[in-house]
């Protein structure tokens, strides 16, 4: 017997986060469904599935023009109102747009005590910054880690304002992520080394204007420090984890979802 629906925005997506999320109640449920649906019979069934959905829509050709439309008036907007944005605390600028077509959502510090260790900013698709001009920071969140074909990946651009050796501010980041992370900490491990690997490559201090880039996607995390690229902790999961770092509950920049906020809130992307 149907009961009714709490119509509130946002509130169906924390109900999944509930049973999908990093700290999911029923373990068992994720790796049922990854169980069920990530060996090759699986695959080929959904790939199929997809395709079948491809032909469906390709047939009246309303559908794909609409979603096309719909994009290409998202983006336009998004286009129209990017600019860059000089974060306050470091007097850092960051720039409006990636090469890769990610636009700034906003920037931030990130403090230890009274230390400004770095200034942060995120990159990301027009559909985050569409969850962002409804005021909503869990749709940002949920929008920024779903890498889906809309989005398919959240970018974090860090630039040092306190030098800090190679291990030190490695091991800081890779702690940042390791209890968002549900899996093995040799994946941390990996992560952490790519950025020594860079730090140690331009003699192992990562002094003041050092930039990182950390490109995190449903395959993992890209690394660069100072535009060369490190490669990947390619492992499910830790893309997820490393954007929860700056998005979720106990963010380490709670100055970058305010920008991200005060930035898109009162854009219309509707």
């Amino acid at each position: 017997s149907v009961q009714g629906a709490a119509n509130f925005a946002g509130l169906g997506s924390a109900f999944v986060d509930v049973f999908l999320d990093d700290n999911a109640v029923s373990p068992t449920l994720v790796s049922s469904c990854m169980d069920s649906w990530s060996n090759s019979q699986a695959k080929a069934t959904a790939a199929s599935l997809l395709e079948l959905g491809d032909d469906s829509f390709n047939g009246t050709g309303s559908e794909e023009q609409d979603d096309e439309g719909l994009s290409s008036f998202l983006q336009n907007a998004v286009e129209s109102n990017m600019k860059s944005i000089q974060e306050y605390a470091t007097s850092v600028t960051f720039a409006p747009k990636l090469e890769d077509g990610l636009y700034l959502a906003g920037a931030g510090v990130r403090k230890k005590s009274i230390v400004k260790v770095y200034a942060v900013a995120m990159y990301s698709s027009p559909l985050v910054l569409q969850a962002l001009s409804k005021e909503s920071t869990s749709g940002m969140r949920n929008a920024a880690r779903s890498f889906s074909p809309a989005s398919p990946s959240t970018t974090f651009v860090l630039e040092m304002t306190y030098s800090a050796g190679a291990e030190k501010i490695a091991g800081a980041i890779a702690e940042s992520v390791k209890p968002r992370y549900n899996g093995s900490p040799s994946d941390i491990n990996e992560l952490e080394a790519l950025i020594v690997k860079g730090v140690n490559m331009k003699g192992g201090q990562a002094s003041k204007g050092t930039i990182f880039r950390f490109d995190c996607s449903q395959e993992g995390v890209r690394v660069s420090v100072d535009g060369s690229d490190q490669g990947m902790a390619a492992f499910g999961g830790i893309g997820g984890a490393f954007v929860d770092v700056f998005l979720d509950d106990n963010a380490v920049s709670p100055s970058l979802i305010d920008s991200c906020v005060q930035t898109w809130s009162k854009v219309s992307l509707q």
